[in-house]
């Protein structure tokens, strides 16, 4: 089965970060966040608007909170992310607006 995917990486204090999302042709999503090499928070069902996906990174004794928000951009015609640490946004699709 024919699958579109896209991915985004990110690095915090060397911690990688990364986001996934794909469909298919019958309409069937998917979306996981992965810290690490660990899935932190997955998603999987039909075509949807949004999506939100959550994790922690624990460094030098802190505790931050990952916070990824997935959505359409260019008018609906792509997929697109923002990843937030601790409520700031620091990477995905920065310069763009998502539509949720």
């Amino acid at each position: 089965m024919f699958k579109f995917e896209k991915q985004w990486k990110l690095n915090f204090k060397g911690h990688e970060i990364i986001v996934e999302n794909w469909w298919d042709i019958i309409l069937r999503t998917g979306e996981r966040l992965i810290i690490d090499g660990n899935i932190t928070d997955e998603h999987n069902g039909l075509l949807g608007l949004s999506q939100k996906l959550e994790g922690q990174i624990k460094s030098n004794e802190q505790v931050h909170h990952v916070e990824v928000k997935l959505g359409s951009i260019d008018l609906g015609l792509k997929s697109g992310c923002h990843i937030y640490i601790d409520g700031n946004l620091v990477g995905g699709d920065i310069t763009k607006k998502i539509i949720t």
